[in-house]
């Protein structure tokens, strides 16, 4: 039974993550007014570098080029191509010294990040419903909670209706 409902309930979480993808996807794709958010939806890495960038600003520090090709699983001068195309624009903010260049988005970047962030509320509230929050709960209880759902072989008559042998302390 534990595992029937584990099923049931990843089965669901894997609909409402596809959807909620494919819909993140579309409004990327419709997304593409400005030149800003031409340039940051034409390539997933383009993409996550914005993130990492008003994250930065976020937390008032600024990344050198070789951290973020670090997280971004990039090389150094995909990153720093990337840093120049976006200084040019003034969607960073960017420091250099002698042998150092640190990064953070520039107001105009974050700017465009509080715009999708609005639509990204719009849609998660709109296409999950709540329902993911509500299946992780289930997950986790099913997972950790349902103990006397470890065996699929308990029947319901196997429980005692006439509370003969119930103790609440041992």
């Amino acid at each position: 039974m534990k595992n029937k409902l584990k099923e049931l309930i990843e089965n669901e979480m894997v609909k409402v993550l596809s959807d909620l993808e494919v819909k993140i996807y579309q409004a990327r794709q419709d997304r593409l007014e400005t030149k800003i958010q031409r340039y940051f939806n034409s390539t997933p890495l383009r993409n996550v570098f914005s993130r990492i960038c008003v994250y930065a600003k976020c937390v008032k520090q600024f990344y050198t080029i070789s951290e973020i090709a670090y997280e971004l699983r990039a090389t150094r001068q995909s990153v720093s191509q990337m840093v120049d195309e976006c200084e040019e624009e003034g969607w960073l903010n960017v420091e250099r010294s002698p042998n150092r260049v640190v990064i953070q988005a520039s107001q105009s970047l974050y700017d465009a990040m509080l715009n999708y962030m609005e639509l990204r509320k719009k849609l998660a509230k709109d296409v999950t419903k709540g329902k993911w929050n509500d299946l992780t709960r289930m997950a986790e209880l099913v997972e950790s909670d349902l103990t006397f759902l470890q065996d699929d072989s308990v029947k319901s008559d196997d429980i005692d209706h006439n509370k003969k042998n119930d103790r609440l302390v041992g």
